[in-house]
């Protein structure tokens, strides 16, 4: 595997997780305000986060999606999309 391809799984996998982020606050009935008082951080951290501007950390995340009752995973990636 080439650079190029490299950089295209991890862009792929970037917006990937930008839009279940989105999808689940939105399943969820919340605001980025919202999202962000439960989990007492910033709301220009979420939207940030949102926007792909602000790459989370593993912390970051926790802090995020424990209050609301999820996790992160790892899982195995479908290269067959």
């Amino acid at each position: 595997m080439n650079d190029v391809e490299k950089f295209e799984i991890e862009e792929k996998l970037n917006q990937d997780f930008i839009f279940e982020f989105v999808e689940l606050r939105h399943k969820l009935g919340l605001t980025q305000a919202q999202m962000a008082n439960k989990s007492n951080v910033l709301r220009d951290k979420i939207a940030k986060i949102e926007a792909g501007i602000y790459p989370p950390n593993i912390k970051s995340l926790f802090k995020i999606l424990g209050p609301i009752g999820y996790t992160i995973k790892i899982e195995k990636i479908d290269n067959k999309k």
